[in-house]
């Protein structure tokens, strides 16, 4: 995909102004009429000389619907089009500064020109020494020559980043289910913020913890742990209540599956129904047991 540079300053240079007022728009419109010219002129005057289009043409590649005369000379008059004449030939007509706004997708688009013919001669090298057989595509296998062709027929319009080969991955799939465990929290720990999203440092801290516990049950006992949880409410001597984040922490996820923060004398609904399974869960007695 091509790509212009376009400063912020332009929505209030003089230029744009002065152009602006020539034609009796709004500088907004006028910064979409150059700008759809720019566009047009990515594929249709990439050296920036436009000398020999006609004003109807630069009007239809700007969009314009009025006089195309008059937007010629509206842009020469502002200096977004350079007039050179000549006694002896013919006037030149150059973008503006065209170098600085599409200099680095056409330096770019040489460069890949200047790949694609080394990819070509590459492989007419490689396949020279080669017995006729060996260049035919066989079953599992596709012959180089085909695939640097392919190559060199991309879209020459394309971005830098979109011209090398895609990389074929080797991770696996993540098969943490963040939003499963968002739905949870956010249905279950009705006492608490809601959370948006998992993203982050977050997802890093949910993929952790899902690696640890890879059953979307032990979530919700965690969830349901914790809205039962006076303490984790507020009800505490420091005014202190937990969020997601906390929560999802390996030491304090650990210790609120383990009853440590479960109301005393009742159920938490979520894991042991009275204090001494909540003994035995985290692997102590009380005494007599």
């Amino acid at each position: 995909m091509a790509w212009l540079k376009i400063y912020q300053s332009i929505r209030e240079h003089r230029k744009i102004l002065d152009a602006a007022d020539d034609l009796e728009i709004e500088p907004p419109h006028m910064i979409g009429l150059l700008t759809s010219f720019w566009l047009w002129a990515l594929d249709n005057a990439p050296d920036g000389d436009v000398s020999n289009i006609s004003a109807r043409n630069i009007a239809r590649a700007s969009q314009w619907k009025g006089d195309a005369d008059k937007l010629l000379e509206a842009l020469i008059s502002a200096g977004l089009l350079d007039r050179r004449d000549s006694e002896t030939e013919q006037s030149t007509i150059l973008i503006h500064d065209w170098e600085e706004y599409a200099g680095g997708l056409i330096q770019e688009r040489e460069k890949e020109r200047e790949r694609s013919r080394a990819r070509r001669a590459a492989a007419k090298k490689t396949t020279a020494g080669r017995p006729p057989d060996d260049q035919q595509t066989t079953a599992g296998r596709v012959d180089k020559s085909r695939v640097d062709k392919s190559r060199d027929n991309k879209d020459p319009l394309s971005a830098p980043e979109e011209q090398a080969p895609a990389a074929v991955s080797t991770e696996k799939a993540d098969p943490t289910p963040y939003t499963r465990i968002m739905q949870l929290y956010n249905e279950i720990c009705l006492s608490f913020p809601k959370i948006q999203k998992i993203d982050g440092a977050r997802r890093k801290a949910v993929a952790a913890r899902f690696k640890t516990y890879p059953d979307i049950q032990i979530f919700e006992q965690l969830f349901r742990k914790t809205e039962a949880s006076d303490f984790m409410k507020g009800a505490n001597d420091r005014n202190w209540s937990a969020d997601f984040d906390w929560i999802i922490k390996a030491t304090n996820m650990c210790k609120v599956l383990e009853g440590k923060y479960d109301n005393k004398g009742g159920p938490d609904n979520g894991g042991p129904e009275n204090n001494g399974d909540r003994y035995r869960l985290t692997g102590f007695t009380r005494a007599g047991q």
